[in-house]
């Protein structure tokens, strides 16, 4: 098929399929004029993706959904469906205290947490602002009711009011080498956190964190992995010296059930798979056989 019969079939316009070609959605074979010539797979690709959009699901997410089977294709939307009930649910929360102000004229004690994005914004240099809200982000999906919740509101508020954290300077010369722009490094740490909760709501998590423990242990013992991955150790050093987990991470899962159960359960996983393979992390985060 044509283009123009393509679009006439998919009800969509060719400036959207060569963005979504240029987004790596679909890969269009060109004759030897240079024209696209569109198969049957083609079309159906087309198709899904117009279906997707229609219910506003990312581009990023589309791009994790398309080649993923049946099953996997399922699990996924599941589970943006259910984020979508949360913020739903949050946004309907939200009417209900709007309207219960409205009818009683009282002002009461709230905690936004846009105070502690306009915090992050403020202390956290780029581009690592768009890792750290990109992967807490999904768990401000809340409303603050306990006195657990509020107590962690206020130490997450001060552990990002006293963040200082000097980016080491292999990471920043890793950064210019990459020459990734903030859309680039958002859409990565985007991808990352996707691909861990996607992991992680599968039956076979455990096995899959087993490979892949498996390949970075391997792959710890070339000296070019060694030397790539030597920024990411050093970043993380710094963050266990400023208290991001021992301070950070215990306020957070006090602060969001849905973040607690996330966490428990990539560090159950993960602990469960180092046993296993008689591995620990030493201090350097560097995989270490027992």
């Amino acid at each position: 098929m044509k283009i123009q019969e393509v679009c006439d079939c998919c009800h969509m316009t060719k400036k959207a399929i060569y963005y979504y070609e240029k987004q790596g959605l679909i890969f269009i074979r060109k004759n030897a004029n240079g024209y696209r010539e569109f198969c049957d797979e083609d079309v159906q690709r087309l198709k899904e993706i117009v279906m997707y959009r229609s219910w506003s699901i990312s581009i990023e997410e589309i791009r994790c959904l398309l080649d993923l089977d049946k099953n996997q294709k399922k699990e996924y939307l599941q589970r943006i469906y259910k984020q979508r009930q949360k913020q739903l649910s949050y946004q309907q929360e939200s009417l209900n205290q709007f309207y219960h102000f409205i009818e009683s004229d009282h002002i009461e004690d709230t905690f936004s947490l846009d105070d502690i994005y306009q915090i992050m914004s403020d202390n956290i240099p780029q581009p690592f602002f768009d890792m750290f809200y990109e992967h807490f982000s999904p768990y401000f999906q809340i409303h603050i009711h306990t006195q657990k919740q509020q107590n962690a509101y206020y130490r997450i508020i001060d552990f990002w009011n006293h963040f200082d954290i000097k980016i080491p300077l292999s990471y920043r010369i890793l950064m210019f080498m990459s020459r990734m722009n903030r859309k680039q490094f958002k859409q990565a740490w985007h991808d990352v956190n996707a691909y861990k909760n996607q992991l992680l709501d599968q039956e076979d998590a455990y096995d899959k964190m087993k490979q892949l423990v498996i390949q970075n242990y391997h792959l710890q013992q070339k000296w070019w992995y060694r030397l790539l991955s030597y920024p990411n150790r050093q970043m993380k050093i710094r963050l266990r010296n400023s208290g991001y987990y021992d301070l950070l991470i215990p306020a957070m899962c006090e602060l969001s059930d849905d973040y607690n159960q996330y966490y428990h359960r990539l560090m159950e996983i993960n602990q469960r798979v180092c046993q296993e393979l008689h591995l620990y992390y030493d201090s350097k985060f560097r995989l270490i056989k027992k």
